[in-house]
């Protein structure tokens, strides 16, 4: 009995300080914060609900290298590389996770053995192929080998992937391996004549936390809803000497259709070369597609968010960037500045690149002579709801590759 009563003693002592350490422990509960009841009931623009997207934008560049040997000497060449732009975004910060187009990422095989051989023969042989006849030509592309590094790869090139985000300055590639770019991992891709869409993964680093994006539901878009293209086409920043800044045109939806059994949403909005994979959001900032093709420069083609659901294999979430900045813009937008900046310096802690978190801080410190208090009557929001949204899974044109 007495052993019993001991037993019952130490039980609860311990339970007691286990207990006790735990609400120590948790005190401040990280699931839930104390914000006013003007800031979790605001209510944000269309144009800011673009702002909050914008930074999970990225632009992406494909290199295609490849070794020729030469028939002659029986020696294998440098390499020789074809890359190709386009643009992607996050959907999960935590992993890496980025969606692109397809073809921002993949080569056709024979285009790209053609182009090698005739850049090789004209740099070693140049003069001496001028009484080539055409069979000559034709008798050079189906021998002479062109292969990746190691020369057993199946496909006549290897392939290097890499992002850059608003927080680097554009750069030219500079050969397989020495890129400034931040190097993906293809996960899986279809190509263009499926569904066109590219997975890729990259390893977050400190100090440079991701934002991320929302995908939508594509299967509610209807006819005239307007949509806001956000990437980077190649008549803008790339190439020159600056921070990579995204750019952002509005339009509207103008048709649905199914080509060779995968469906096409129709939109009209200015896009270019370079805009491929990039997001189209709805009116709310969900991605309800990514540009795929387009006829003219208004007249494009997106693929629906639907089949990128499809392809997903990781939770499609927000991160702790995009709640700060949320926050941080709402604060802002109430003429709290001083509390709006706290929020910004919590962004740039995470990313320290963030271009709209630097723009806004510096708008908000030049504004502080109309700062407004902070109202002190507060409710409590789960965090979780702020900060993460969970996806839900849903199960020819002549056009021209974005």
């Amino acid at each position: 009995m007495r052993k019993n009563f001991f037993k019952a003693l130490i039980f609860i002592v311990v339970f007691t300080l286990i207990s006790g350490f735990g609400t120590l422990l948790f005190a401040e509960d990280s699931s839930s914060t104390q914000l006013p009841a003007e800031v979790t009931n605001y209510q944000l623009t269309s144009a800011d609900k673009v702002f909050l997207v914008e930074p999970s934008v990225c632009f992406i560049t494909s290199i295609f290298y490849g070794y020729v040997l030469d028939p002659w000497t029986n020696v294998w060449s440098d390499y020789y590389y074809e890359s190709f732009g386009g643009t992607g975004f996050v959907v999960n910060p935590e992993t890496g996770t980025i969606v692109t187009a397809g073809h921002v990422i993949d080569m056709d095989a024979a285009q790209f053995k053609y182009d090698l051989i005739g850049a090789y023969l004209d740099d070693m042989y140049f003069g001496q192929l001028d009484a080539w006849t055409d069979a000559d030509w034709n008798w050079a592309y189906e021998n002479i080998k062109v292969e990746g590094a190691g020369h057993q790869t199946a496909t006549p090139y290897d392939l290097e992937v890499y992002v850059q985000f608003n927080t680097a300055t554009a750069s030219q590639p500079e050969g397989p391996g020495n890129s400034s770019y931040l190097r993906a991992e293809v996960i899986s891709k279809s190509s263009f004549d499926q569904r066109d869409i590219g997975i890729l993964r990259i390893t977050p680093q400190t100090g440079r936390a991701l934002s991320s994006a929302i995908i939508g539901d594509s299967s509610m878009i209807e006819i005239q809803d307007p949509v806001t293209v956000i990437g980077y086409p190649w008549t803008s920043d790339i190439g020159q000497d600056n921070a990579l800044n995204p750019t952002v045109t509005n339009g509207t939806v103008s048709g649905k259709q199914m080509v060779s059994g995968t469906e096409w949403i129709q939109i009209q909005s200015d896009a270019r070369g370079g805009n491929s994979g990039g997001p189209v959001l709805d009116k709310n900032g969900n991605v309800i597609g990514i540009l795929s093709a387009g006829t003219d420069e208004t007249n494009n083609y997106i693929r629906p968010s639907n089949d990128i659901k499809t392809l997903l294999n990781v939770e499609n979430k927000l991160g702790m960037v995009d709640n700060e900045w949320k926050t941080g813009l709402i604060m802002f937008r109430l003429q709290h500045y001083s509390e709006a900046i706290k929020h910004f310096d919590a962004v740039l802690n995470l990313s320290a690149g963030h271009l709209l978190a630097q723009e806004y801080k510096a708008k908000a410190q030049s504004n502080m002579g109309q700062d407004k208090p902070l109202v002190q009557e507060t409710t409590t929001v789960s965090q979780e709801a702020v900060s993460t949204q969970t996806m839900t899974t849903s199960a020819p044109v002549s056009t021209e590759l974005y």
